[in-house]
């Protein structure tokens, strides 16, 4: 069966204001570069923290749990751009998506030294073109940004996160990715890392801004709406995602 994502390719520069505090949890299946330009808000990435700096950039892989929160009223601008790797010539995919998946290097500054904000304008500039031009400019353009973003990863020494996962959920994350179609309970997850329930609860919320339910049933949903869009079968895909029961998967799945 053929599990690769079709074709999407979405960019687009916002600004808003100040919105009331919490963090926005989400996970998706494909790929997103975030571009920050000004405001005051907060980043969570798989349980690390970030406070996104003027001409700072966030990369987030498909399947990955990431929120954001204001910190404080003020104008909130950046570009995002969202990506499957469908989008990209298969002879150049691994190349320019290495930066995404280098776990330890997510958060890059400085980015003005690379003239980034003028490369994605120019990808954004694409849709104004001709239907018929318009898909292989946009095309061209994504791989012109992400060659600048590899050339970013080589020259620049990301700055770490604010907040460093302690080692406890570190070992928890890792397991509830590696082990996402078994059944994972509260209770075993406590005795498997020896540490109370209420206190594990504790921590991966703090460290992630969600719950170890919530944060299952995202990557469950995720993974699964992959599957899905790939042609699988929903049933199929729910159960490959470790839900038993297909009603509750719908459910959820309506939700997100």
């Amino acid at each position: 069966m053929n599990h690769t994502l079709p074709e999407m390719l979405v960019a687009h520069h916002a600004i808003n204001q100040y919105q009331p505090p919490g963090y926005d949890i989400h996970c998706h299946s494909f790929y997103e570069l975030y571009f920050f330009i000004s405001g005051k808000i907060s980043y969570h990435v798989e349980g690390r923290q970030y406070t996104p700096q003027p001409q700072s950039i966030l990369l987030m892989a498909p399947n990955v749990l990431h929120g954001m929160k204001y910190l404080e009223n003020s104008t909130y601008e950046r570009y995002v751009l969202h990506f499957t790797a469908q989008s990209l010539p298969p002879e150049t995919r691994s190349f320019l998506l290495a930066p995404f998946h280098c776990r330890e290097n997510l958060y890059y500054t400085k980015a003005e030294e690379f003239s980034f904000q003028e490369h994605f304008e120019s990808l954004l500039a694409c849709q104004n073109l001709s239907s018929d031009i318009r898909r292989p400019a946009e095309r061209i353009a994504l791989q012109s940004l992400l060659l600048l973003l590899v050339r970013m990863s080589l020259r620049s020494q990301p700055p770490q996160p604010e907040e460093k996962l302690s080692p406890i959920i570190s070992q928890v994350l890792a397991y509830l990715n590696e082990n996402l179609s078994e059944e994972l309970r509260l209770d075993d997850l406590a005795t498997r890392f020896f540490i109370s329930k209420d206190h594990l609860n504790r921590l991966f919320h703090l460290a992630t801004g969600t719950t170890i339910r919530q944060y299952v049933l995202y990557k469950r949903i995720s993974f699964a709406q992959q599957r899905i869009l790939a042609g699988e079968p929903a049933v199929s895909a729910a159960m490959a995602a470790g839900f038993r029961d297909y009603s509750v998967f719908f459910r959820t799945y309506k939700k997100s």
